[in-house]
Formats: C-alpha cells, structure tokens, sequence
C-alpha cells in the first residue's frame, strides 16, 4: 500500500494561535518542529497500518516548512508535480490530509480560508463551494484515488465529510474564535485510531470527480486583487465581476487545471 500525506500547518495539534503563521518568528518555528514530529507520527501509524511506501508534500504556503533532517528518513517528499506524477502512474492507493482547516467562510473554522488567506474569498466548482481537501479529492479522484482521512479542526472535520462522506476523520482540536483554537487532550490517541481506521478501509471509501465540462469560479477580496490575477491568468477566462473570474475547465489532469 503507498500512502501518500498531504500536509498543512493550521491543522496540526499545538498550533493554536495565528501567531504562529508568521514566518521567521520563533513561534511559527515551534509551529513547524511540531509539524515534523506529526509528520512523523502519521507515518509510523501508517507503518503499523499496513503502509509500505509512504510520500508527503509539505503543502502549506508553497513549502519550505519542514525540516527534512527531522524527518524518517524512509518517508520521500515530494513537489506538486512529483504528486501529479505518482497519481497519473498509479503509484498512490490512497491520501491522507494531515493538518486540514475549513474553506474560507466557516463559522467556528480555526484559520478558515481557501489556499489564500490574503487573496481568495470563495472558490467554487460547478456552484458548489470548495475547500482545499475537495480541490485536492477532484484532482486525486481523476485517477482514482481517494482521500480517506482528514486530520485537524473540528469544522476543518465536519466539513470533510460534506464532499466525502465515508472519509475518517480525526478532530484534534476546536476554535474558540477564527485565531485561536483549543487542543484535545488526546491527539495521538485520535491519530492512532484515525489512520488505523482509514487504511484498514480504504478501498470503500469513494472517489471525488468533477462532472465535466466544469464552470470554476473564484472570486477575490479585492477589485485590484482580481485584475492582479487576470495579468498572470495562463488560461482563457471571463471576467464574472468586478472580483469574480471564470473559466471551463474540460479536463483534470493537472493541479493546475483547476486554478487560474
């Protein structure tokens, strides 16, 4: 079985505060030492779970997150494209989501946003509003591979489960408003049983597609935002309004196809 794991910052137990986002502080240091050592602890669990190949992407902010000498060395990191390459090549059974928060817009979602905290207001596909982990789960579904376990937030959870229905998830924590959020006492006890639960069935949990031709919008915060992204757009698209671009997508074969 080769696990591939997805990996963001927001999610991961210990990271409590916005405060610890800030690149180049010491508290955004202890955010990712901690992210290595969850990294780390999915794997093994991934290893006791019947896991002979496991790859991760440090997902969060473009990379540069994770120590790699802090890392199992058994464990083989990976770029986009690397990710897209071991998808079009069969080479992945299923995706873990380690560190997931809630799209952009969820009340009660612990630094809730949609790849762009600064820039993104909503991005939907086909009319339907999309997080990270269903973007994600469009892309992988396309080669049949779903993603069977969501760890991080509580709504970053609960809202998994909207796109995915049979997906496991494992809450280690809870907002108590959108910049602070609260661990459980228990998160590698959750882990265990999240990653025990999700490998042990992954062949029944469903793949994610996009019903194609697909319509995809995304819509910015600002005016100046949008016309920004209509400078660096590498795709035909419709200017919707003065913050909302369009475009039909005909194919899914690329992390790109479904961004701008």
């Amino acid at each position: 079985m080769n696990v591939f794991l997805l990996t963001d910052l927001e999610g991961i137990p210990g990271v409590t505060t916005i405060d610890q986002m800030e690149r180049g502080t010491p508290q955004n240091l202890d955010a990712r030492e901690k992210l290595c050592a969850w990294i780390n602890k999915t794997a093994a669990y991934c290893r006791q779970y019947g896991a002979d190949r496991i790859y991760y992407l440090d997902g969060h902010g473009g990379g540069g997150n994770v120590d790699e000498s802090r890392i199992d060395p058994t464990l083989i990191k990976c770029s986009i494209p690397d990710w897209e390459r071991l998808l079009a090549n069969g080479m992945i059974d299923c995706q873990i989501e380690l560190g997931a928060h809630a799209r952009a817009g969820t009340i009660g979602g612990f630094l809730d946003h949609t790849v762009s905290s600064k820039e993104w207001f909503r991005y939907t596909l086909n009319g339907e509003e999309q997080s990270e982990l269903s973007i994600h789960a469009i892309l992988c579904g396309a080669y049949g591979v779903p993603i069977v376990a969501c760890i991080g937030d509580e709504a970053a959870c609960e809202q998994a489960k909207e796109y995915i229905p049979e997906i496991v998830t494992g809450a280690v924590k809870k907002a108590s408003c959108r910049n602070l959020c609260v661990d459980y006492p228990n998160p590698e006890e959750i882990l265990e049983k999240t990653v025990r639960q999700a490998l042990e069935n992954y062949k029944s949990v469903s793949t994610v597609s996009a019903s194609l031709p697909a319509t995809v919008e995304l819509t910015y915060y600002r005016t100046d935002m949008c016309e920004k992204a209509m400078g660096k757009a590498k795709c035909k698209f419709l200017r919707k309004d003065a913050r909302t671009l369009q475009k039909q997508i005909f194919k899914v074969e690329s992390y790109s196809d479904l961004k701008f």
